[in-house]
């Protein structure tokens, strides 16, 4: 888990051209999702991590990893969630691998995979639930 703010920093400055790059992408594909996107890198300080108190980086290998970490971050979101705090899995965090130092920080072996990362935080203000929807479910 990192809280340190020097080391969001790099981590920030490792993600952020990655996640451009990847939104450059997009320009043709879904011009209305570029622009909101390029806008929220103009304002806002951290548009990767989103300032968040502690980024949690569930790092795996091997035959099961695929599995078992998605697993295991969605059981710390759920877990989060019951003590009252916010998370998002963000998905351009993870794009810090082509950076050594960072490799290093993070103790990355050469066959490791970055799932997650999982910013967690105390949300400001109260959350709405989504509208109820009814069940699509199909026995057969």
């Amino acid at each position: 888990m990192v809280e340190d703010r020097e080391m969001k920093k790099k981590l920030l400055g490792a993600a952020l051209p990655q996640a451009k790059k990847i939104t450059e992408m997009v320009k043709d594909v879904d011009p209305e999702r570029y622009e909101m996107m390029k806008k929220r890198y103009a304002e806002l300080p951290d548009p990767v991590y989103y300032s968040a108190p502690a980024i949690v980086f569930v790092i795996g290998s091997g035959r099961y990893a695929a599995h078992s970490c998605p697993l295991a971050c969605e059981n710390m979101m759920l877990a989060a969630y019951s003590l009252g705090l916010g998370s998002c899995w963000v998905g351009f965090g993870a794009m810090v691998t082509e950076d050594p130092a960072i490799r290093s920080i993070l103790e990355l072996k050469d066959d490791d995979a970055i799932f997650g990362p999982i910013l967690l935080g105390y949300p400001k203000g109260e959350t709405k639930r989504p509208p109820k929807k009814q069940p699509l479910v199909k026995w057969i």
